[in-house]
């Protein structure tokens, strides 16, 4: 089991290879991507280091603003690079800078070798009742493919005005990160050279990162492999003040006794003390 970690990042360069260093194994790569719009000492900061790892591949950069196409440009970044790692893989992994494992390397390879085909990506309908329906206005699931968005300056100007959605497809959505498989990488590069037209038809959606890829992958050969699990455990419930919860110490049993591979999100000018702990207690590092 070969598995490329792709990693969107744009701050705190030293949390970002603390997640490196927790994921680097003998099967493990690295693609980062890091955002345009990052200070340059944190990308001379990655690039140091990278230059020290034969396993750490950096992309070209893109603007990133949440809500926006520049992390759809950044995501697709990753996977063209994995996709010409010359080692090939078997999965890739989407990982923010700000994620951090809460399972072994060893337990991950397992579980995904005991699950190989599987596509992990939580997904659901967008025009049908789903987790987000309540939601009003401009983040009703139906309405953030449709309406018509625009960026300027930095602001999202949207027209509650619903565009048709591409021909043949049914809108999904979930939680930006995911981990598939090479075949189903291979696939959403090919779907997006081939179908210029819906990444164009994306561009202007909001929040495209949480629609795109699974609106792909739903409406595809696909589909019956897919597990709705972005293997991701987040706290929506507790915001301290932020949303999602940025995890600390008092969060460690629930790490601990999750189910899930992964947990975001983390800042180690928050506590980085329960990152410590995740690697003795839990890691084992």
């Amino acid at each position: 089991m070969k598995i490329v970690f792709l990693i969107l990042m744009h701050k705190n360069p030293e949390q970002a290879i603390r997640l490196i260093k927790a994921l680097d194994g003998a099967n493990s790569v690295f693609v980062v991507h890091v955002d345009g719009r990052a200070p340059r000492d944190v990308l001379d900061h990655m690039t140091k280091h990278a230059a020290t790892r034969s396993n750490i591949n950096l992309t070209e950069r893109y603007n990133c603003r949440w809500g926006g196409f520049g992390l759809v440009r950044a995501t697709f970044a990753c996977v063209h690079a994995g996709l010409r790692l010359p080692q090939g893989f078997d999965y890739g992994v989407l990982l923010s800078g700000q994620d951090y494992p809460i399972k072994p390397l060893s337990f991950m390879m397992a579980f995904l070798n005991d699950r190989r085909g599987k596509q992990f990506i939580e997904s659901f309908r967008l025009d049908l009742k789903n987790r987000w329906s309540a939601d009003i206005g401009v983040w009703n699931p139906l309405n953030k493919v449709t309406w018509y968005t625009i960026p300027i300056r930095g602001r999202r100007i949207h027209i509650p005005f619903r565009r048709r959605f591409p021909s043949g497809l049914h809108p999904f959505g979930g939680s930006q990160w995911w981990c598939l498989s090479r075949d189903c990488l291979d696939y959403i590069a090919r779907f997006a050279q081939e179908k210029p037209r819906v990444l164009r038809y994306f561009r202007h959606v909001f929040i495209p990162d949480e629609s795109l890829f699974h609106t792909i992958i739903l409406n595809s050969s696909f589909a019956p492999q897919v597990v709705s699990d972005d293997l991701h455990y987040t706290d929506w419930a507790r915001p301290n003040p932020a949303v999602p919860r940025t995890l600390d110490l008092s969060d460690f049993e629930r790490l601990r006794a999750s189910n899930k591979l992964f947990a975001r999100k983390f800042d180690i000018a928050h506590d980085n003390k329960v990152l410590d702990l995740i690697d003795s207690e839990i890691l084992n590092q």
